[in-house]
């Protein structure tokens, strides 16, 4: 039977763990939920509220990196950890930083993005009820209700200010090497393209809203200084994911 993925539709995280069952190349099928009352099937089934969350043979696994190491366990090619350890410490301390930083601060750059020049947009995720953001919807929500007050702000410019100090040392790793962790892809490698999710909408067969595809936020996907990353990242779904 394929593994079954349970995801918020707009959830990076969900996206990151869509990217690992691709990666894997396993069978698995989707089940979308939304945010509010519905979350409470996420919670029957795994014991707490969060995306993205797995079925596999009778195994319950939520959190993407836990299925990240389930996954490795289980499925043992393509890999997604070296076997050495220097390098394995390596590519986990990198995904745990892209879980912080590009988990934390990319949808509250995007969800302003939003909030300013793209207000229809907005009303679309509301009315659809599918606004799923992770582990940082709770930052991202927070910014609409106070966007003229001035500690929304500075949330805006910390979530600018750190987005674009990652993308760029991703640039630099990039410069490199050929991926992120050295030759070969890795788990930080799935890590960081599912979770600029928001950052430029990818290309792929998963994809809730079809038409937001390519759509990315000014200043980050179509800046020169971070040319690299989505050229690499467009290049890495049209390689290795679905």
């Amino acid at each position: 039977m394929p593994i079954v993925l349970h995801r918020f539709p707009l959830s990076h995280f969900s996206e990151k763990g869509r990217a690992l069952l691709d990666f894997k190349k396993l069978e698995f099928r989707i089940e979308e939920h939304q945010l509010g009352l519905p979350q409470l099937g996420i919670y029957r089934l795994s014991g707490q509220r969060q995306v993205p969350v797995i079925e596999d043979a009778g195994r319950i696994v939520s959190d993407s990196t836990e299925i990240a190491l389930y996954l490795e366990d289980r499925h043992r090619e393509p890999r997604l950890l070296p076997e050495d350890p220097g390098e394995r410490r390596e590519v986990l301390a990198l995904e745990d930083r892209l879980d912080h930083w590009m988990g934390s601060y990319a949808p509250v750059v995007w969800f302003d993005w939003l909030e300013r020049d793209r207000p229809e947009e907005l009303r679309r995720l509301f009315e659809l009820e599918v606004w799923g953001l992770g582990r940082g919807r709770l930052a991202a929500r927070a910014v609409h209700p106070l966007m003229k007050l001035g500690k929304a702000r500075s949330i805006v410019r910390k979530s600018t200010e750190r987005t674009r100090t990652l993308l760029g040392e991703l640039c630099t790793r990039l410069g490199e090497h050929r991926y992120l962790c050295g030759d070969v892809p890795t788990l930080a490698d799935v890590a960081a393209v599912g979770l600029a999710f928001h950052l430029e909408i990818p290309k792929t067969r998963h994809l809730a809203i079809p038409d937001w595809e390519g759509l990315g936020v000014p200043g980050f996907a179509d800046a020169p200084e971070f040319a690299r990353f989505f050229e690499w990242r467009r290049q890495f779904y049209a390689e290795h994911l679905g």
